[in-house]
């Protein structure tokens, strides 16, 4: 999700279920409303009559190119992109209950879903017609009438129509992803910090004469700008003249792509800037790390407790459609259900043994002292291969527990903490957007295999977060600090403020200050307990600390030592001033 809000819908390419929904609740928030619409022309028209804010459109698939519609009505629209999504396409075959695929006579399906099916179709249904139609989801409730046809549709879809599915995984290429683009007419992304977390779009036009395409290169050349994406369409506007797409690394206001855009301004080209927004953060992270993600597709993830941070885990994998394998162990029956019925998980037990033995992948997000009782649980339990992380606050807990389980450290254990939250507990306060632009600290050790830990590493980033490596040691002193202190200092100032006598008056005229810092201490008093024993040791150190220095300045203020407390002050202002978040 972005910080992009509206409170009118998003246009986008319907009906529901199709994959453009798919990507406007991955990109706005999954309280998102959305206006399905018949083409992409109406969801550019949407926006410029004002029935919508935003629309978000495909623009380009990694196995069949681009989407022509959009690129042409780009052209004739004054519509300007302001961001961008890549989604991973999972293609399900999917027919209605009486279907078999013995009886399909028909396969309908969007043409460019068709196209990326196309080597299994041959394959699997040879000799049977391909229909394409407006979108996946109109296929869908097509194949829901009729038992002879079969759809290719998404997993949603399935459950949005009510339909079976014949076949899962059917796309050729297990890398496929579309690329969406979101436009408006009035909102413009301002420049990212880093000047290669943005792209700048155009349409430049020309006649055809030689050396036209050269005229339009030169200058992108000549001031160092990387070019990712360039196609041609005729430009509808005289014969014999075309318009190139063209997608440069950088914002327009980066001063070697504005001389470059400035230099392309010639008499016989036309230049449309069509925006400059920041880049998807699954097309970034690739060209960043130059490596292939592991995959999550067919994985079989558990997650042993479906809390806030469990459920949130489990709410952005199903949202993202990353696998269609995700399970639940936990205690809380009402919670699993309700899990299961919005199709957030595909299954649950009570117990680890059900569910763990074939699992690919197990991420604990249980209270920290209950993590021991998991890890024994594990034993003897779990494949070979199975990759083990946890999402504790404290590491050295997590590491002993799996020590004391196992005999020794597993190899394929990777312990890990999102620095990620909510004063709200429970899978009813879980979101599938928490993890989006938060840390992530991997805490791996040396003798933690490699493919383990990209595979974690994998998870947490197509979940939206940044994910770094310290040792045990020093994330369990930082945290202590940063995180575990400030929840302490919470606890116990509203518990002191709560038995004064008064304690109703002082609450009820407390201004914001007492609201803001005390905000945490509505946390999960559970989960809260179980971090300050496990990591008795690093908080009592910095809280000795903190008392020599807050009995420092409680003497400055009894000895009425204004210059003391005004030095204090502003060096902690200087301080404040400089962290990373306001």
């Amino acid at each position: 999700m972005n910080d992009i809000k509206t409170d009118l819908p998003v246009a986008y390419l319907g009906p529901e279920g199709t994959y453009s929904h798919s990507a406007l609740l991955r990109y706005f928030g999954s309280e998102q409303a959305g206006l399905p619409l018949a083409s992409i022309q109406d969801a550019f028209t949407s926006v410029e009559v004002g029935d919508c804010d935003y629309a978000i459109v495909p623009v380009e698939n990694s196995s069949e190119g681009s989407v022509t519609a959009t690129l042409d009505c780009f052209n004739k629209s004054s519509l300007i992109i302001c961001g961008e999504i890549s989604l991973r396409i999972q293609h399900f075959l999917l027919g209605n209950v009486e279907s078999s695929k013995e009886n399909i006579k028909r396969i309908v399906s969007h043409q460019q879903s068709l196209g990326q099916c196309r080597l299994w179709l041959d394959q699997h249904f040879p000799g049977i017609e391909r229909v394409p139609v407006s979108s996946n989801a109109e296929a869908a409730l097509m194949a829901s009438r009729d038992p002879t046809v079969a759809a290719i549709a998404s997993k949603s879809a399935a459950k949005i129509y009510q339909l079976s599915v014949l076949a899962k995984d059917i796309q050729d290429s297990s890398d496929n992803t579309t690329r969406f683009l979101v436009v408006s007419k009035k909102y413009q992304a301002q420049a990212s910090p880093n000047s290669s977390d943005d792209k700048t779009s155009l349409i430049v036009t020309t006649y055809n004469e030689p050396g036209a395409l050269f005229n339009v290169l030169e200058p992108l050349k000549q001031f160092s700008v990387n070019m990712s994406k360039l196609e041609s369409r005729p430009s509808g506007k005289e014969a014999w003249t075309y318009s190139f797409y063209i997608d440069l690394d950088g914002h327009q206001q980066d001063t070697n792509l504005a001389s470059a855009i400035a230099a392309l301004k010639q008499p016989k080209i036309d230049v449309k800037i069509l925006g400059s927004y920041p880049v998807s953060g699954l097309v970034h992270s690739e060209q960043k790390r130059e490596l292939t993600e592991p995959s999550l597709l067919n994985k079989k993830i558990v997650i042993v407790g479906l809390g806030l941070i469990g459920g949130s885990v489990a709410r952005a994998l199903a949202d993202r459609g990353l696998t269609d394998q995700i399970w639940a162990v936990g205690k809380d029956i009402e919670a699993l259900q309700q899990a299961e019925d919005k199709g957030v998980i595909i299954g649950y037990s009570i117990e680890l043994e059900p569910v763990c033995s074939d699992a690919d992948l197990i991420l604990i997000a249980v209270p920290g002292l209950s993590v021991a009782a998991v890890m024994q649980g594990l034993v003897k339990l779990i494949k070979d291969d199975c990759v083990i992380t946890d999402v504790s606050s404290v590491k050295q807990s997590t590491v002993d527990a799996a020590i004391n389980a196992f005999g020794k450290l597993p190899q394929n254990l990777v312990p890990a903490h999102p620095v990620a939250g909510s004063e709200r507990s429970g899978f009813k306060a879980a979101r599938p957007d928490l993890f989006e632009r938060k840390k992530v600290i991997l805490t791996p050790l040396p003798e933690t295999s490699k493919s383990a830990i990209e595979l974690v590493h994998s998870l947490w980033r197509e979940l939206g977060a940044e994910v770094l490596e310290m040792s045990i040691q020093r994330h369990d002193a930082v945290l202590a600090a940063t995180s575990h202190l400030p929840h302490l200092l919470a606890f116990a100032l509203v518990d002191s403020l709560s038995q004064q006598g008064s304690s109703d008056k002082i609450f009820r005229y407390a201004a914001g200050g007492l609201r803001d810092f005390t905000r945490i201490a509505a946390s999960d008093p559970e989960m809260w307990r179980d971090i300050f024993l496990s990591n008795a040791d690093a908080i009592c150190d910095i809280l000795e600390t903190f008392e020599s220095d807050l009995a420092v300045f409680k003497q400055a203020i009894e000895a009425r030592d204004g210059d003391q407390i005004k030095k204090v002050l502003i060096r902690v202002k200087q301080s404040r001033d400089k962290f990373p978040f306001k």
